[in-house]
């Protein structure tokens, strides 16, 4: 008995899940369901947009856009806004075009049935959110009809005058439907070349940086970008670059966003702000929010509305100040550079240069308080260079506007350049690690650190400090043997 009942229950089970099928069934052809009942590709209606004399697409509550089309003599279709929605704002005929192309042309992704049999309600086609209409050149009209999207969001419902049949078809479909003007505008550049560019400022609010940069084109068509304000220094080539992408900014994305949503976008307080002065006398702004998901918005005087650009757009944007900054404050090739006078306390040294090549050529001639500085090292490194390379290529360190030092320095370079510029580096204490520097007895707001100026590297002869690199100079003149000297070696000892 026990082994009897134990057959009935699978059996049981087996007699309802066939009668919950069953009436699945029964419910889908009775169109309770809203998913397609048929999923074979079909071309519903195919029109080529040279055959499109205007395409109009309106919306539920009466509003929409259209375009009418013209064709030149070589055949291409040039758009332009139906009379209805006439603007003067410039519009891209290639986007034109693909809008054109993908709401005249629908390759379905499924049959639901035919309209005489179905609730229309069900799939938003008794009032669709879209109508779009279609005529041609030999005044054929054709009229496509959106409904709702399927419950998944991937496909939409649409239907055409004239056939009784319900489809689906990919969803783009109905958001190109809902495209306004701003998705058609010509994409905008800033109309900025490096000749034309004389200043601009560059405002970054998360580190209140505030700029004021002076542009200048060299004879090679490059670029040259001086930080005038609040200091005085060349940019460095990250500065090039980073200044490239802005000044090249392609704007192709436009979106509309209403007044009291403008903080979401963080265009109440924009996070980088750029203000170009052109020779002409044009000024071009440029207002950038903070990284969003991606995207900068932006706004700018050259443009109506808001827009959006990609981060791959930008190159650099948030490099620190000082990468953005070259790192010396006084730079000359040893051809340009006369003479170099040192001052340390009661010492001081002159360092003559005559060169029209590197201060190590064969013809070249460096003078250390009048002895020949041309001493070597044993694998042809020379001591003059060690010297020039050090006193050249001081580098600062970082930036201190706050500051008010008392100009008395303890240590001081002056360079005299060929063409009898003078350039005097005042060194102030800051600190047992840096100093404050001086450029011709102003205040620079950089800071130098101490081992720019007497770090002693031993027998790597390039990293000396300005300072000891005079010493060890003096120290190769005093004990050279035949022009060489050699830096002893205290591991070796």
């Amino acid at each position: 008995m026990k082994s009897i009942k134990s057959l009935l229950i699978p059996f049981i089970i087996m007699v309802v899940l066939v009668a919950v099928a069953i009436v699945v069934v029964i419910s889908n052809s009775n169109g309770s369901s809203t998913e397609e009942t048929g999923n074979s590709s079909e071309n519903v209606i195919t029109i080529e947009n040279s055959l499109i004399s205007s395409i109009e697409v309106v919306r539920q509550d009466g509003t929409g856009i259209g375009f009418q089309g013209s064709i030149d003599d070589v055949g291409n279709t040039s758009w332009t806004l139906m009379d209805k929605y006439s603007s003067d704002v410039p519009l891209s005929n290639n986007s034109i075009s693909s809008w054109v192309y993908i709401l005249s042309n629908f390759m379905s992704d499924g049959l639901i049935g035919d309209s005489s049999e179905l609730n229309l309600a069900e799939y938003g086609l008794d009032n669709p959110s879209y109508t779009i209409i279609i005529t041609q050149f030999d005044g054929t009209v054709s009229r496509i009809f959106i409904g709702n999207k399927t419950a998944n969001g991937s496909d939409c419902y649409f239907m055409v005058e004239g056939d009784p049949n319900v489809y689906t078809v990919v969803s783009a479909k109905y958001t190109y439907c809902g495209f306004q003007l701003i998705d058609f505008l010509e994409s905008a550049g800033l109309g900025i070349d490096y000749a034309s560019l004389s200043t601009f400022e560059f405002k970054r609010a998360s580190d209140n940086i505030d700029l004021f940069i002076s542009c200048t084109l060299l004879d090679t068509g490059d670029p040259e970008f001086i930080v005038i304000s609040p200091f005085n220094i060349e940019g460095s080539p990250y500065f090039t670059t980073f200044v490239d992408s802005i000044v090249n900014l392609e704007i192709t994305s436009f979106i509309d966003i209403p007044d009291d949503m403008l903080a979401d976008y963080g265009l109440d307080s924009p996070a980088y702000e750029f203000t170009f002065n052109l020779n002409d006398g044009r000024v071009v702004t440029l207002n950038l929010s903070a990284l969003i998901n991606g995207y900068y918005y932006g706004t700018s005087n050259v443009v109506d509305g808001y827009f959006k650009i990609s981060e791959m757009q930008i190159t650099g944007i948030d490099t620190q100040l000082m990468m953005m900054l070259d790192s010396y404050l006084v730079y000359y090739p040893a051809s340009e550079m006369s003479s170099i006078t040192g001052t340390y306390g009661d010492e001081s040294f002159t360092f003559e240069i005559s060169t029209n090549d590197s201060i190590s050529a064969d013809d070249a001639t460096a003078l250390l308080n009048m002895r020949d500085a041309k001493v070597f090292t044993s694998e042809g490194r020379s001591y003059a260079a060690i010297l020039y390379e050090s006193l050249i290529t001081i580098s600062v360190s970082d930036v201190d506007l706050d500051a008010d030092p008392v100009f008395e320095p303890e240590l001081e370079f002056e360079f005299i350049t060929t063409d009898h510029q003078t350039h005097t580096l005042s060194f102030v204490p800051r600190d047992n690690n840096s100093y404050y520097a001086f450029l011709n007895g102003e205040y620079t707001y950089f800071v130098v650190p101490a081992s720019e100026l007497f770090n002693d590297s031993g027998t790597n002869t390039y990293y000396y400090g300005a300072w000891t690199a005079y010493e060890l100079a003096r120290e190769a003149i005093d004990n050279a043997i035949a022009g060489i000297y050699d830096i002893p070696d205290p591991e070796a000892a």
